[in-house]
Parts: structure tokens; C-alpha cells; sequence
């Protein structure tokens, strides 16, 4: 284990970061084709984790599902419509799909001895796509005719919430492998393949901002910005889109959101959304997302 610590201190910044918290990548397609999403060896480094600090923090898909379970799938902007909370197509007056423009994925925070940590969101710009992180809510039921008698109203959707802010989630069986936390009142059940309903905030989270652009649609320069000598040192001969742009967000927990046991878990919905300008865009183009989580004091 001292080996392990030393060759960790000997690390450049760039790996430290890359190592010092729970990471995934994914790739989005503008096509509807395979993503092929790696997390090597990301059971070890969860184990490795845990064992060098007891305050234990996790990235996890909806519900705290393993990380592969958070699927970037294929996005076809000529071909997506967009669905009710229950699956069916919306239509519009003629009774014609309506295409949608964006699409949702829900990912979550959690751990335990905590006040706060850094969300980091990292992408390339390949594609012409704007990406917005929400904060969310999670339901047990979308209707209370759906829900068991005296079934509290807090595990159900409130009424007159509009249809696009409402996210449905199939829970996956066997499937919390990488996170074992049960946090009071969001407990797990291993078997369960019911439907959860997660509500994204009528606002994007409000701490967060990208660092090194003005916006989605402004690339990172090339030199003289702290982040790129930090990814690519000096290194010039960099493809513009290749190069990351970093979003993050401080989050501070409230008592309310962390239970007795000192744990605690929040949701996010991420929003991926297109104009026009992306029919011009070659097919298949592909961008590369990643998440980090970083603890801090508060």
C-alpha cells in the first residue's frame, strides 16, 4: 500500500485528478449507432478508494446503479421525438411525432461523511450539442393512482408538473455492485426493475459555470488558458474541437440532505440539446464526456 501511496504523490496533477475521484467517460453519437463506453478496471479503483479514505464519495447512474448503467446512447437529430413519461410519442395537431431537440440522462452523487465536494463535467465540442446540468428529484410513482394507499406524498410526482421535467428510469437488477450506500429513505432493493420518476429543477444548478469558455458554443483557445497547459502543457498542434471545455459546480449539503448515518445522495439530470446548425455536421461525429467529483469542506 506505501508503494501505491508513493507512486500516487509522484504523479503529475493531470493523473492525480484523473485518479482522485470517481470518473467515467462516455461517447455520444449523433447517429443512432453502439456507444462504446470505458470504465477499465473501475471496480478496483472504487475498492482502491474506499480503502485509502473512509469518506467514501461516488459518481453512480440513476438510483446509484453501477456507472454503465448511465447510457450516452446514439442521438439520431433527425429521427428523436419526443415521449411522455409513460413512453408514448407526443404528436402534434395532425397527429404527426414531434421531433425534440434535446434528451435527458440521469447520473447521481452520493456518499458519506461529507459537507460538500466539486462536480466537474468535462466534453469536447466535435458536435454542434449545448449541455446543461440539473438538478433532480426523485419519485417512486408518477400519479397517486398509481401509488398504494397512504403511500407518502413525497415518493409521488406532484401534480400539474410539466411532462418534460418528468424522466422515467427502469431500475436494473444486481446492479449496485460499485456502491453499497444506502442512504435512509433512498434505500436500494438489488432485485428491483420498477420505474423511478426523477424531476429535473426548472433551473440549471446554480453554482455552475464553465471556466475556461463563455458559453457552450465558445471553444477553449489554445494558449494562454490554464486548463489546456494543464491537459496539454505545451503542446499547440491540438484539434480545436478535441480540446475540453470545463464546467464545475461547488455544492454545499444542507442537514436536510444528509441522513442520520451521515450519508447522503443527490441526483442530476443532464441535458443534452441541438439547433439547426447541426445539419450541417458530418454523421457519426463523436464527443467524449466526462464527470469528477472532488470533496471539499463545504
Amino acid at each position: 500500500m506505501k508503494k501505491i501511496i508513493k507512486k500516487f504523490k509522484e504523479l503529475p496533477l493531470s493523473k492525480k485528478i484523473q485518479l482522485s475521484a470517481a470518473v467515467f467517460m462516455t461517447m455520444v453519437f449523433i447517429t443512432a449507432i453502439p456507444v462504446y463506453a470505458w470504465f477499465t478496471n473501475q471496480k478496483k479503483a472504487a475498492e482502491m478508494f474506499k480503502v485509502m479514505y473512509p469518506n467514501a464519495l461516488y459518481i453512480n447512474a440513476a438510483h446509484r446503479e453501477d456507472r454503465i448503467n448511465f447510457e450516452l446512447d446514439g442521438i439520431d437529430v433527425d429521427n428523436t421525438y419526443a415521449e411522455r413519461p409513460d413512453g408514448t410519442l407526443l404528436t402534434d395537431g395532425d397527429g404527426k411525432p414531434i421531433k425534440k431537440t434535446k434528451k435527458y440522462y440521469i447520473f447521481s452523487v452520493s456518499g458519506s461523511n461529507a459537507n460538500g465536494y466539486i462536480l466537474q463535467m468535462a466534453h469536447t465540442n466535435n458536435n454542434l450539442f449545448n449541455y446543461k446540468i440539473y438538478d433532480a428529484t426523485q419519485y417512486d410513482y408518477l400519479t397517486g393512482a398509481d401509488a398504494p394507499d397512504d403511500t407518502p406524498t413525497d415518493k409521488i410526482v406532484p401534480s400539474g408538473t410539466d411532462t418534460e421535467r418528468i424522466i422515467p428510469y427502469t431500475l436494473h437488477a444486481d446492479s449496485h455492485n460499485e456502491n453499497t450506500i444506502q442512504v435512509v429513505g433512498d434505500e436500494y432493493v438489488d432485485g428491483e426493475t420498477s420505474t423511478k420518476y426523477y424531476v429535473r429543477a426548472e433551473n440549471t444548478v446554480s453554482s455552475g459555470e464553465y471556466k475556461n469558455v463563455s458559453g457552450n458554443k465558445s471553444y477553449p483557445a489554445n494558449t494562454g488558458n490554464k486548463y489546456y497547459t494543464k491537459t496539454y502543457g505545451s503542446n499547440t498542434n491540438v484539434d480545436t474541437y478535441s480540446v475540453p471545455s470545463y464546467w464545475q459546480a461547488r455544492v454545499t449539503l444542507q442537514n436536510t440532505e444528509i441522513d442520520g448515518n451521515k450519508q447522503f445522495c443527490k441526483y442530476y439530470i443532464l441535458e443534452v440539446s441541438w439547433g439547426s446548425e447541426q445539419d450541417t455536421q458530418e454523421d457519426k461525429e463523436t464527443d467524449m464526456i466526462y464527470f469528477s467529483v472532488e470533496r471539499t469542506n463545504g
